[in-house]
């Protein structure tokens, strides 16, 4: 009997990311339109409920709210602890049915990511464009870093001299925007690989069979290389299926659709089908053509 032959990995002539990374921002399919909104939600919902004091813990006066109402400090805690369980479980099972949607989908700072690299993309010919750069990142670490102290603290009593926390809020403060802002200008996503623990425990337990990027190789690929600029983890979204988990694979995959998106735009240009689609569509098949598979011996 012959030995059977099975498919090996596709041969792509690498891609070298630019200094100054493609920022892909205009949604192409439905997919990310619904993520721009779902991320302008949940970043609008950070501001409003401990401003309409539906969960606030200001520790600067020992005052606690919870749904408009004052309650003791034991409540409140009662009420951050449930938060944060009910948080825990609801990512663990998307994540587990649907896929690591956590960072592409709802985290406020992948958003503050992503809004980085359209400024860099869009200012890359700008002779200060370093400078705007930096001036950004600074504006978007104190706004971010204004929001989560708005859940703890009364931010008035950064206006207040007399006030006995008024030294350590403003320490607070320029602590974490310093932290904030070195994250986002020098890191970037690499914080969502590296020390976001949320992110590194996605990394191990995202499932194989979850949603995510394949490339069909029944496809013409015009090689262009314009996934991999987009991807904001520098994946190669080509080569995730036949990469290890965690490797550059699937596990690292932030399921923001970027990559789909560039795809469909530069093979309209051809007017041929994009290669790279979502394993949830018909008549995929990740790694094995039927062709491929071993026939059983009666």
């Amino acid at each position: 009997m012959a030995k059977p032959t099975y498919y090996t990995r596709p041969t792509f002539r690498p891609t070298r990311i630019p200094k100054i990374r493609l920022a892909h921002w205009k949604p192409v399919t439905a997919y990310t339109r619904y993520r721009w909104v779902v991320q302008a939600l949940v970043v609008l919902s950070f501001i409003l409920v401990p401003q309409f004091k539906l969960l606030k813990l200001d520790l600067t006066n020992n005052q606690y709210w919870l749904f408009g109402h004052e309650v003791s400090l034991r409540i409140a805690l009662q009420a951050v602890v449930i938060l944060w369980l009910g948080t825990y479980f609801i990512n663990f099972f998307e994540n587990y049915l649907v896929g690591r949607l956590l960072c592409g989908w709802i985290c406020p700072w992948g958003l503050l990511n992503r809004l980085g690299m359209i400024i860099n993309h869009l200012l890359r010919r700008h002779r200060r464009r370093q400078v705007i750069l930096t001036g950004a990142n600074l504006l978007f670490s104190t706004a971010a870093t204004l929001v989560v102290m708005n859940w703890m603290v009364d931010l008035t009593v950064l206006l207040q001299p007399q006030h006995p926390y008024f030294g350590y809020v403003w320490a607070a403060l320029g602590g974490l925007v310093a932290i904030g802002f070195v994250i986002l200008h020098r890191m970037g996503f690499k914080f969502c690989e590296t020390i976001c623990p949320f992110g590194m425990y996605l990394t191990v337990v995202t499932q194989k069979n979850s949603l995510r990027v394949v490339f069909d190789t029944r496809r013409a690929c015009v090689d262009c290389g314009l996934c991999t600029q987009v991807c904001p983890m520098d994946l190669s979204p080509r080569e995730m299926d036949f990469n290890d988990h965690i490797n550059g694979g699937f596990g690292q995959c932030i399921l923001c659709g970027d990559c789909i998106d560039v795809c469909q735009e530069r093979m309209a240009l051809e007017n041929l089908p994009p290669p790279l689609r979502w394993n949830a569509e018909d008549e995929i098949i990740p790694l094995l053509p039927p062709e491929a598979t071993p026939a059983r011996q009666p």
